[in-house]
């Protein structure tokens, strides 16, 4: 009975341990240039990329962080005290006088900064008082591709780099193929081991004197003049696996994903801010996501799931490497029925997008083909780069299937997160036995996903840097700001106002999409149209939509899909208006309720004639819509012309395929008047009249 009791009260104070256990983590800090500029501690000065792998004295920084001790309640029992952490180098080599340097607090993180001063192995530990934690660091210094022989051990790695700009780039500036304020302060980042405040052997110690004139075959006079220096020209495999003296070792050559890598020379000032504009991408204020979208490759709010075999390839950015690389994780061929191991999950970085070694594909990107759930096939040739993104923003299921099977009613029943590509296509929808029309969203840029969410410049007239498009594919800002413009290029729509909520979508003449009397724009119709299809599915009369009960019927799973799908999409309406709003009514009418505007039955069929419909609304101020359908590819060009005959804008002057298309007339600049609107492809050609009211 002792021993009994004995072994109760042992197991009650090992979980007591658990449940009361504060946690220590513990990093390496990489500083982009910018970073360094913008330090206000003083602590950050030298530019760091994060690795464990580097060169003699580099300057490397630490962090630490001691979370709260809780109860198994999640109350705080007791606070994280930064104060508790102690750092200990553990080893350092015999020769090295190295000694762990400043450590600053910031909030419930401390960072340290340490520079090891000779080639060999490092360890520094760090601990609370309860846990214990090290990080193990090899210094050394470079030797260059060519003397490092790493074409012996990865000759197709070698082979694919020497196609990419990492190769080419130092080669072309030096011969005049790069801009014409290129000069000896941008070789820091085009050669390997450039660091002038460290004795590593790197570039900028081997002797190199940059060119007095650029030009054809001043590279290769170059590698005669400096032989020694350009053994380490180029972006060479040490620039970002760190210096190749003693490889082999346990921790030389770091390999990592981590954005850190590629910041350390690809975020600095004005022309280079890729990183800096992916630091914010989730970060956005949507006006009908009081979320804001933590789902955004930076935030990390996706990796929750990352350690699913079905989730990792998408919501871990290693997980998605070894997916293109080797497929989605199968059985284990040595144990049947044990799936093999996912990588431990990272962000969706540069490189995961991004292959550094290879430029087989446009912008060295790493997949531009995808299969939708329902087999649609997505492909560079027809989505240009959108292609990639396709790759993981879609539903992994054919939405008819299904949506049709009531054994799939659940908490999570719905498309899966993040199905923009079914939506911005228009396709893989439940089966309402009709044929849903679909706006030209898909088709009317070269690279789809990306010509909108990418849209802009990288900074403003002030020098700062934007956080909406590029690399943060924001459409607005945490500010509430919307990246409107992107609507605009290439004359799809002109102005639409300061808002996205501000275009009106009108169908046959009519923006009133939900039927409340109030024509707003788009966004405000679809939430319209969702409130009523909500109102229809269970429980009824709510707002809130709970699939998750049984005795479900066909027609609420079909609905119910619907709706899911248009809150995951998350542009409502934006992606693909006509195909958004016909999902809803057909859903809305399937589960038994009432709509109000009705589609031309042949409005998504392949028009067997030219038209040119009359622009609506008529008269307007200071906005109107055109439709207009070819039934066979080739230019088209629309213009408009005052009563003299003077052409005062040109709507559309392009290729365009065949089928049914909308453009927008701004007519801000324009005075109150009648204007004529003049539609060219290839024998067809038609003129209309409109009036401007203001």
């Amino acid at each position: 009975m002792k021993k009994n009791l004995l072994a109760v009260l042992t197991m009650v104070l090992f979980c007591t341990t658990l449940a009361y256990a504060q946690t220590l983590e513990m990093g390496t800090k990489g500083m982009s240039p910018r970073d360094v500029a913008e330090d206000v501690t003083g602590m950050f000065d030298r530019a760091y990329n994060g690795l464990v792998n580097v060169g003699t004295e580099t300057q490397m920084y630490f962090y630490a962080t001691v979370g709260d001790e809780l109860d198994d309640d999640g109350n705080v029992v007791v606070a994280g005290n930064l104060a508790n952490l102690v750092w200990t180098l553990k080893k350092q080599p015999a020769t090295s006088a190295a000694v762990l340097g400043a450590t600053l607090d910031d909030t419930d993180t401390q960072y340290l900064v340490f520079t090891p001063d000779v080639a060999g192995e490092y360890v520094i530990e760090v601990t609370d008082g309860t846990n214990t934690l090290d990080i193990t660091i090899n210094a050394g210094t470079y030797v260059g591709v060519e003397g490092g022989n790493c074409t012996l051990c990865h000759a197709d790695y070698v082979a694919e780099w020497e196609e990419t700009g990492h190769y080419k780039l130092f080669e072309e500036a030096l011969n005049g193929g790069a801009s014409d304020h290129y000069s000896e302060a941008c070789i820091s980042c085009h050669t390997t081991g450039f660091d002038a405040l460290a004795n590593n052997n790197g570039f900028d110690e081997r002797g190199f004197v940059f060119p007095a004139v650029l030009g054809p075959g001043v590279y290769d006079q170059a590698v005669a003049d400096f032989p020694f220096a350009m053994q380490l020209a180029r972006i060479q495999c040490e620039s970002c696996h760190g210096p190749g003296y003693a490889h082999g070792g346990a921790t030389s050559m770091a390999v990592t994903l981590d954005v850190d890598n590629c910041a350390w020379c690809h975020d600095s000032g004005t022309h280079h801010a890729f990183p800096e504009q992916w630091d914010h991408a989730g970060e956005d204020a949507s006006e009908f996501d009081g979320r804001g979208f933590e789902g955004g490759h930076a935030m990390g709010a996706y990796m929750l799931s990352a350690n699913r075999t079905s989730c990792g390839a998408c919501h871990s950015g290693a997980g998605f490497v070894e997916w293109i690389k080797e497929g989605r994780p199968v059985d284990d061929a040595n144990s049947p029925g044990v799936l093999s191991e996912l990588p431990t999950p990272t962000l969706i970085t540069c490189a995961t997008c991004h292959d550094p070694h290879s430029d087989a594909n446009p912008f060295q990107l790493r997949n531009l083909e995808a299969t939708l759930g329902d087999g649609t096939v997505v492909d560079y040739d027809t989505y240009g780069t959108g292609a990639q993104c396709m790759t993981c923003h879609r539903s992994r299921r054919s939405a008819a299937t299904y949506s049709a099977d009531p054994a799939n009613a659940s908490s999570h029943y719905g498309a899966h997160h993040g199905p923009q590509a079914d939506m911005l296509l228009g396709v893989n929808a439940p089966d309402f036995g009709i044929d849903l029309p679909s706006s030209p969203h898909a088709a009317a840029t070269t690279n789809a996903c990306v010509d909108c969410h990418m849209f802009g410049p990288l900074a403003d007239a002030d020098g700062n840097i934007t956080v909406m498009g590029g690399h943060s594919f924001n459409m607005n800002d945490a500010d509430g700001n919307d990246n409107v413009d992107a609507c605009a290029q290439a004359g799809c729509h002109g102005a639409i106002g300061d808002h996205f909520s501000d275009k009106k979508y009108y169908i046959n003449g009519n923006a009133d999409l939900d039927g409340d009397g109030t024509a707003e724009g788009l966004q405000l119709e679809v939430h319209g149209l969702m409130e009523q299809l909500a109102l229809l599915l269970t429980p009824i009369g709510e707002n809130d939509v709970d699939m998750s009960g049984d005795g479900l019927t066909p027609a609420q799973l079909k609905a119910g899909y619907v709706y899911f799908w248009v809150e995951e999409d998350r542009s409502f309406g934006i992606h693909n208006p006509a195909f958004t709003v016909s999902l809803l009514k057909a859903a809305i009418d399937e589960a038994g309720g009432v709509t109000s505007i009705d589609y031309p039955e042949d409005y998504n069929s392949t028009p067997t004639s030219y038209t040119l419909t009359q622009n609506y609304p008529n008269p307007f101020n200071p906005t109107t819509n055109i439709q207009f359908s070819i039934p066979e590819s080739g230019n088209v060009r629309i213009a408009v012309y005052d009563t003299i005959g003077r052409e005062v804008s040109v709507l559309v002057d392009r290729d365009m395929s065949a089928g049914t298309h909308e453009v927008t007339w701004n007519a801000t600049n324009m005075s109150t008047g009648i204007y004529f609107y003049k539609m060219i492809s290839n024998n067809f050609v038609t003129v209309k009249k409109m009036l401007l009211m203001k």
